[in-house]
């Protein structure tokens, strides 16, 4: 079902959020791990292309850990052992949030160690 209005498309987005975020652990882990590095920023006083860089590296392992729980979510409801071709999409979603947190996490490394050499 279509949105009728903008606004309408931003309740069901912060909807998805929320949902996103209660019912998968994963998220969480990230949200407090993205804590930690921004803390680490803090404290290191990073510049302004180092929160940028932090900004991009973190929505990206959340869009993905989004678009994942969202496949996963859809492929449960159909019968995740109806069809090889499930397992394979819920494989490859997964792989999209592993090659995300591993970005994410050397980004993140190279930066807090810049920082604390430099």
């Amino acid at each position: 079902m279509k949105n009728k209005n903008f606004l309408e498309s931003v309740k069901c987005a912060l909807a998805g959020l929320h949902n996103g975020f209660v019912s998968e652990k994963n998220f969480r882990i990230y949200t407090v791990i993205g804590l930690a590095f921004l803390i680490f920023h803090l404290l290191l006083k990073a510049d302004s292309y180092d929160y940028v860089i932090f900004i991009i590296l973190s929505s990206f392992v959340f869009s993905a850990e989004y678009m994942n729980t969202a496949v996963e979510r859809a492929i449960d409801r159909l019968g995740e052992g109806v069809h090889e071709d499930f397992r394979f999409a819920k494989d490859v979603a997964a792989a999209a949030v592993l090659v995300s947190g591993i970005a994410f996490f050397l980004g993140e490394g190279i930066i807090l160690i810049s920082k604390l050499a430099g």
